[in-house]
């Protein structure tokens, strides 16, 4: 096979993967927006209305803990089956992520055919799924929304759903919620998120831990990934996940990500003063505070004032951000490569770049999605080996995230990945154990 070849072949497997969620097989979250959108235009040039049904396994974490991942695998597998044998070929599930999955019902006339859905989703959860032996027992929280009833916005409508399941899950769980108007209350509670998060900015309680990047030949480190966290005053710390799309729909974003850039080249840089072997500092860079018009003018101040040599700093950009406005994407990471800087593409697979186009950017490291890795051991292998192959032939330098477990790493190695980082390899850990790990690698 030629690499023109195999690149058309992964762009072909990647375009796939991109849209659905590799357990499942199911459309992923991008699809279910895209075919919701497409659902909406429908029902106003009809008349008709559009259901969503957001849908919650109730205490599935339970079944992780104490069976194990593989089992609550196959489990979300199962359930997946059972609910796509409730909808009409016109419907979608969806699975958004853990145990959550999405439900679009297309030109439904009232209520009562969303809620009889939920109520045979329901009842199809009766009987036990039986898994390597277990008889295992699935009750489900749903919200639904409609539209035009309770949003005229895509958004609008997905998160009223999602409200809606929340408060299913209160009420007691194993029931069916329809969104009504009182429980637009949570919007205080998202109010107050953001009021926390100008207050982490100005009371300093965002912290950075740092995850290793590991040679997979030598098993020596070769940088970190600077990682947010906000330490609440109760201790307790929260990850991006739970508020870094809050910080944008805010306009925090930039600063805080401003924030995120000066602390990791300052403790960089105490590393490297302190006779530590580093290797690079990656920090992650969002499109919205790429194409900020202070970015360069950021970058360049925070590294005169932290003395950090620019060539210790990669920038993390996610494939999609990096195709926004690509003509000025480009000027930017030429004028960062010009003085060093390294540009790294997380993510990779999940977007909608081609092989081709990715060329016309100056990226130095490609790092291969973690989904992709995870599936290593049922199909990903070919498409893995694939951009290792490709890769090397661009010349950059390929890192693969998420590693998580021996048959993965050896795969990788044994497929000449240069680098990778994850959980078998190492977690995230504050900069006082990080630099601990740096000193036990000098001797």
């Amino acid at each position: 096979m030629t690499m023109t070849e195999a690149a058309g072949k992964l762009s072909h497997k990647m375009a796939y993967m991109a849209q659905h969620d590799f357990l499942t097989g199911l459309p992923n979250r991008a699809l279910l927006t895209d075919r919701l959108v497409q659902s909406i235009a429908l029902a106003k040039r009809h008349g008709k209305k559009v259901a969503l049904l957001f849908v919650d396994l109730d205490r599935f974490k339970q079944v992780n803990d104490s069976l194990g991942h593989a089992v609550g695998d196959q489990l979300l597998q199962s359930v997946a089956k059972r609910m796509e044998a409730c909808i009409r070929h016109s419907d979608t599930v969806s699975r958004s992520g853990g145990d959550e999955f999405v439900v679009l019902l297309t030109e439904v006339e009232e209520l009562q055919d969303a809620s009889l859905i939920a109520e045979k989703m329901m009842k199809a959860m009766a009987k036990p799924h039986r898994i390597d032996g277990h008889r295992l027992h699935v009750t489900l929280s749903i919200g639904i929304s409609l539209f035009p009833d309770d949003g005229k916005e895509v958004e609008t409508v997905l998160r009223n759903a999602d409200t809606a399941m929340y408060h299913a899950k209160k009420s007691g769980r194993n029931k069916y919620q329809v969104f009504d108007a009182t429980m637009k209350t949570s919007a205080v509670a998202l109010h107050a998120v953001e009021q926390g998060l100008h207050h982490a900015l100005e009371q300093r309680e965002f912290v950075l831990h740092y995850q290793p990047k590991v040679n997979l030949e030598t098993g020596a480190v070769t940088g970190a990934e600077a990682l947010l966290r906000w330490q609440r005053p109760n201790h307790e710390l929260d990850y991006p996940a739970q508020f870094l799309s809050i910080a944008e729909n805010c306009g925090l974003i930039v600063p805080i990500g401003k924030w995120v850039l000066r602390e990791a080249c300052r403790q960089a840089q105490e590393w490297l003063q302190a006779g530590l072997d580093l290797g690079h500092i990656a920090v992650n860079v969002s499109a919205v505070e790429l194409h900020d018009k202070d970015f360069l003018t950021d970058v360049l101040a925070i590294l005169a004032e932290s003395g950090l040599n620019p060539e210790f700093l990669e920038l993390e950009l996610n494939e999609n951000g990096l195709m926004q406005d690509a003509q000025k994407t480009t000027v930017i990471l030429r004028a960062l490569r010009d003085i060093g800087v390294r540009i790294a593409v997380h993510n990779f697979g999940t977007g909608y770049s081609s092989l081709g186009y990715l060329q016309r950017f100056p990226v130095d490291t490609l790092k291969i999605d973690h989904s992709f890795v995870q599936g290593i051991e049922s199909v990903g292998e070919s498409i893995v080996s694939t951009i290792i192959a490709i890769g090397a032939n661009l010349k950059m330098r390929v890192v693969a995230e998420g590693v998580e477990t021996r048959y993965q790493f050896d795969f990788l190695q044994s497929h000449h990945c240069a680098e990778g980082q994850g959980h078998y390899l190492g977690q995230p850990v504050a900069a006082e154990e990080f630099a601990t790990l740096l000193a036990t690698q000098r001797h």
